[in-house]
């Protein structure tokens, strides 16, 4: 059993519609689901972006990407986008062999995935 994933919102500007949280620690099959769980509470129905600011996480496997794709899912359907910030090297590379870099949009940080002025503080 690894170390929770600890979920915590970013102290940011962001548009009215966008919520920005930070993942810290590792996304694993023993907490993946109680993260699901978490994400849909923080997210408020007139939330219409999330961005994920993912430099804190440094692993995730596939039940954890599955959750993050079901997020993506939840939004999609509200007619959002989730926006990943700050990936590390590792989960790049498992973002790009399983090509699901394509299904996110991308940002090196949480400024640049909010544009311009709308960075943390």
């Amino acid at each position: 059993m690894t170390a929770p994933v600890h979920l915590t919102r970013v102290p940011v500007d962001p548009p009215g519609d966008v919520l920005v949280m930070a993942l810290n620690g590792s996304l694993d099959f023993s907490n993946a689901e109680r993260l699901r769980d978490d994400l849909q509470a923080a997210l408020a129905p007139e939330h219409g972006g999330l961005v994920l600011d993912m430099a804190g996480l440094d692993f995730c496997d596939s039940t954890g990407i599955r959750i993050l794709l079901a997020i993506r899912k939840l939004l999609q359907e509200r007619g959002g986008s989730v926006t990943l910030a700050g990936l590390n090297a590792r989960l790049t590379r498992i973002f790009r062999v399983t090509g699901l870099i394509h299904a996110f949009a991308v940002q090196p940080g949480v400024a640049e995935a909010l544009g311009p002025k709308r960075g943390p503080e």
